[in-house]
C-alpha cells in the first residue's frame, strides 16, 4: 500500500498546477476531463507508515481509481481549476491494509505575462481497512515564471494540517515550501524536473515533531512506436526527517531517536492502445531507514492497469 499519503498528495497537486500553466487556454473556455482505471498490484512489504505499522508480509490485490478535472479560463489572466480523485487498493489476504483515498483540490491563478500568481487548496481523506483514518488539508500560495519558452520556475509556500481518527497524538500542524524547475525539450515531448523542499511539523505529542527536507527529480518522454502513443517516466525522491530529541521523565535519559530518511525510485509506462484506452504499468522501490530499527525496511510495488480517459 502506498502509505505516504501526504507525499502522494503533494506530488499530485504540483503536477496538476504545472499542467494548467504549461498549456494556455483560450479566454472564457471551459473544459472537463475524466478517467477511470482498474488493475492489479503486488506489494512486497505492507505498511502504514503514519502509524509505524510496518509488516514484512507481501500481498497482491486489485486497484481502482477514477477522477475528474474542470478548468475554466475566466479571462485572459484568470484561471480556475477544481479536481477530484478516488483511489482504492484491496489486498487478497491482509485486508487490514486496504486503502481508500479521496483527493480534491481547488486552484485559482492570475497570469502576469510570463509570470503567474496562484492560491491552491488540497485535501485528502483516507480510510484504512474500511475505517476512517486521516484527514489532510493544505493551503498553498505559489509564484510561477517562464524563464524561457522551455523553462518554468515555480516557488510555493504551504500551510497544512493532519488529523487522525484514532491516533490523535499524531495530529499535527505544519508549514513548508518548495522550489521546482521544469525544462521542456523536443517540442514539449520531454520534460525534466528537479525540486527541493523543506517542511516543519508540530504534533500533539512532541515525539512526533520534526523538521525535514526533500529532493525530487523526474524525467518523462512521449514517443510513438508501432503507431501507438507512448509515455515513459523515471523519478527519484529523497526525504529526510529530523525529529526532536525526547528525554525519559523517569530516567532523565535521551529516548531513541526517530530520525529517518527515505529513498524512493519509481517508473511508469503508458501506452494508448485505443483512442481513449490506455495500458498503465508502474513500479516503485523504496529504501526506508530509521534510527528505530522497526521502521527500517525496503518495499517494492508493481502494478498494471487499464485506464479509460476522456
Amino acid at each position: 500500500m502506498k502509505a505516504v499519503i501526504t507525499a502522494t498528495l503533494c506530488v499530485f497537486s504540483t503536477q496538476a498546477t504545472l499542467a494548467q500553466t504549461a498549456v494556455p487556454a483560450k479566454k472564457d473556455s471551459f473544459e472537463i476531463t475524466a478517467d477511470a482505471a482498474v488493475g492489479v498490484l503486488n506489494n512486497s512489504a505492507l505498511a502504514v507508515q503514519e502509524l509505524d505499522d510496518i509488516s514484512s508480509e507481501s500481498d497482491s490485490g486489485t486497484k481502482i481509481s477514477t477522477g475528474a478535472t474542470a478548468k475554466w479560463q475566466a479571462t485572459n489572466a484568470v484561471k480556475l481549476t477544481s479536481s477530484y480523485r478516488f483511489e482504492q487498493q484491496n489486498y487478497d489476504e491482509f485486508e487490514q491494509y486496504d486503502l481508500d483515498l479521496h483527493q480534491y483540490g481547488i486552484d485559482a491563478s492570475y497570469s502576469l505575462g510570463s509570470s503567474e500568481l496562484g492560491l491552491r487548496y488540497d485535501g485528502a481523506k483516507a480510510d484504512v481497512a474500511g475505517d476512517k483514518f486521516l484527514q489532510f488539508d493544505q493551503f498553498s500560495a505559489y509564484y510561477g515564471r517562464y524563464l524561457s519558452p522551455q523553462t518554468y520556475l515555480r516557488v510555493s509556500a504551504k500551510n497544512k494540517t493532519k488529523r487522525f481518527t484514532s491516533a490523535t497524538a499524531r495530529d499535527a500542524d505544519g508549514i513548508g515550501g518548495d522550489i521546482g524547475l521544469y525544462h521542456f525539450l523536443n517540442a514539449g515531448k520531454t520534460m525534466l524536473m528537479a525540486s527541493v523542499g523543506a517542511d516543519k511539523e508540530d504534533a500533539q505529542d512532541n515525539q512526533f515533531d520534526f523538521n525535514g527536507y526533500s529532493f525530487n527529480t523526474k524525467v518523462t518522454h512521449k514517443f510513438s512506436a508501432f503507431n501507438l502513443s507512448n509515455k515513459v517516466g523515471l523519478g527519484w525522491r529523497y526525504q529526510h526527517k529530523n525529529y526532536d530529541e525526547q528525554t525519559s521523565e523517569e530516567l532523565l535519559e535521551p529516548l531513541p531517536s526517530r530520525d529517518e530518511h527515505r529513498n524512493v525510485v519509481n517508473a511508469f509506462w503508458h501506452v494508448d492502445v485505443f483512442k481513449h484506452v490506455m495500458l498503465v504499468t508502474e513500479a516503485e522501490y523504496g529504501d526506508y531507514e530509521s534510527k528505530l530499527s522497526s521502521n527500517t525496511y525496503t518495499q517494492s510495488i508493481v502494478s498494471a492497469s487499464i485506464k479509460v480517459h476522456f
